[in-house]
């Protein structure tokens, strides 16, 4: 069964040559021109991935997000022609799946698609139990995605657990941006390197007592990031 992609998007012209596109590549595609016909569209038909353009104009993409997150997870692709917004919505890690800028290349975006749902198809595989990762006070449990930082609990968003994962497997030692990239977004990211830069500084902000002194994920200057426990 071909996977269900909502696209909402108030620029006409575009939804109609995106889902032309996404039906080509196999994908049944729903679209919606505005926040309310998207919501309406979700409840009566759920889409496995839903592409969401930021700059709606009956409701903004965060606020959307939050409505969705509210009674499912659904992954979400931003589409945005906005780079400050862009920068700001990762760093509140509100939890959307990936981003891709407009104007952008057809090939980008499913390859991306692609991408999310595979890791979502992951993510819904049950995870051997008592798969703790333990890196000094710092415990994250994949199988129930948590993580407790001194006995607190920290709450992440999906980008955030994979990375904070990927840097306490590999506690202690440097990871390059590249292969931060690789490892938590998928090889087609390498070579942009803000992604990381941004969900760095927003987990130093859940985890650090002093997110502008860190002590726990740690900048080797021209190397990369490693997590000292």
């Amino acid at each position: 069964m071909p996977k269900h992609l909502l696209l909402i998007d108030d620029d006409a012209l575009l939804v109609h040559s995106l889902a032309y596109t996404l039906e080509q590549a196999g994908y049944r595609t729903t679209t919606a021109g505005s926040a309310w016909e998207g919501l309406a569209s979700i409840e009566q038909d759920p889409p496995d991935l839903i592409l969401l353009d930021i700059g709606l104009p009956d409701m903004d993409g965060l606020s959307m997000l939050r409505r969705i997150q509210k009674d499912r997870e659904t992954p979400v692709i931003f589409l945005t022609a906005r780079r400050r917004e862009l920068d700001e919505l990762l760093g509140l890690e509100l939890g959307a799946e990936d981003y891709i800028t407009k104007p952008f290349s057809e090939d980008i975006l499913l390859a991306r698609i692609k991408t999310v749902l595979r890791r979502s198809e992951r993510l819904e595989m049950p995870s051997p139990a008592g798969a703790l990762i333990v890196a000094g006070d710092l415990t994250i449990n994949p199988a129930a995605h948590t993580v407790t930082c001194a006995g607190r609990l920290v709450e992440l968003g999906p980008k955030g657990f994979d990375l904070l994962r990927v840097l306490a497997l590999n506690s202690g030692q440097v990871m390059s941006v590249n292969e931060l990239l690789e490892q938590v977004w998928g090889a087609e990211y390498v070579g942009e390197p803000q992604v990381v830069y941004v969900h760095i500084r927003w987990l130093r902000e859940k985890l650090e007592e002093d997110p502008s002194q860190p002590r726990r994920i740690l900048t080797i200057h021209g190397v990369g990031y490693k997590l000292a426990p």
